[in-house]
């Protein structure tokens, strides 16, 4: 059996978990997006920190949420659709699934999936295993055994073929999902870009100023600042040269390693920002648009963080290749980022 469904596509690269979502809202209320809106709604400014010794990481600081099931809870309600979350023990079961929603007139994201096993990604196929990829599904050709699907970094529709989809669902990554998981979507609204960034902005706002406990939000922030020249001695060396290099993978706008530790000698062709230089590309955005002044300072304030971040990438790489050890700046440096991040929800009169 095939089917195929016609699903309106706009290429959106480095934001995969919600580019299919994004596909759905552009085509049933006919709205133009900034890039990575539904992801920086969803996920900038979400601050935790917390001690986690019985870990591998001693310590767990992410400067934004980018759980997809957290991020999807609390969106979904301000955008106004449904999800629902299939995890399945077999291939042949979300498979089904996956088929099943097709057939009833719905693509589906599917995912996390396993990037070596993707085809259309020529740099990592068969090369590098990166688990937290997504993609929409829109149609399946059983006769062939392919699947079809919309990739956020993309034009055109992808296609690949039953066996190499069954190792790219065999996947876990902690937070994002199960092997062989698939994300049913309804979208059900007529909500404009405008109301849905005017209500998940104050929400976030009010997360980040007054936090309900103390290790989120800007008091989170605060916490790890101050414990954070104590890491060298509270941990051993290999605890902090493993806490440095999670950090440094997650500045990326995808989660990444820099070039220089992977031993190439050139440049990174993923942009470190933190999360900050998206978050101010969506805020300029909307506010030239709908000639909102305090989006408009938001956005300049945020963007000022995007050089401390580059220079905290940097120290990291320069310690963990042992050129040299300026670990130090580092509290100074986060200090100037959640200075940006408190200033910029701050200008916000949303």
């Amino acid at each position: 059996m095939r089917k195929m469904l016609e699903i309106p596509h706009r290429m959106d690269d480095y934001a995969c978990m919600w580019n299919g979502v994004e596909d759905l809202y552009i085509r049933d209320t006919g709205e133009t997006l900034p890039p990575k809106f539904f992801y920086v709604l969803s996920s900038f400014g979400s601050f935790c920190y917390m001690k986690t010794p019985k870990a591998q990481l001693k310590r767990m600081v992410a400067l934004g949420d980018g759980r997809t099931r957290q991020m999807y809870e609390f969106l979904a309600p301000i955008v106004g659709f449904d999800y629902k979350l299939c995890e399945y023990k077999t291939f042949e079961k979300a498979l089904a699934k996956v088929r099943a929603e097709i057939d009833a007139g719905f693509p589906c994201m599917i995912g996390a999936l396993d990037m070596f096993y993707l085809p259309h990604f020529e740099k990592l196929y068969h090369k590098e295993h990166i688990p937290f990829h997504y993609e929409l599904a829109t149609g399946y050709d059983d006769a062939e055994g392919l699947l079809y699907f919309s990739d956020c970094g993309r034009e055109d529709t992808q296609v690949i073929p039953y066996d190499e989809l069954r190792l790219a669902f065999d996947c876990a990554y902690p937070g994002l999902s199960k092997p062989n998981t698939v994300w049913t979507i309804r979208m059900h609204t007529d909500r404009g870009k405008y109301e849905i960034a005017k209500e998940a902005l104050a929400r976030k706002k009010e997360l980040f100023l007054h936090p309900p406990v103390g290790f989120v939000g800007c008091r989170g922030f605060e916490k790890f600042i101050q414990e954070l020249p104590r890491w060298k001695t509270e941990l051993t060396r290999e605890d902090y040269d493993r806490q440095l290099y999670q950090m440094v993978q997650f500045l990326g706008a995808v989660p990444t390693i820099p070039n220089a530790l992977r031993g190439i000698n050139e440049p990174d062709s993923v942009a470190f920002g933190g999360g900050f230089d998206k978050a101010a590309a969506v805020l300029e955005s909307l506010g030239k648009e709908y000639h909102d002044e305090a989006m408009t300072t938001a956005a300049a304030a945020f963007r000022c963080a995007v050089p401390a971040i580059g220079q905290i990438k940097e120290t990291i790489v320069e310690y963990l290749t042992g050129r040299r050890d300026e670990t130090k700046r580092l509290p100074a440096l986060f200090s100037q980022a959640a200075d940006s991040m408190r200033a910029g929800f701050e200008a916000l009169t949303v």
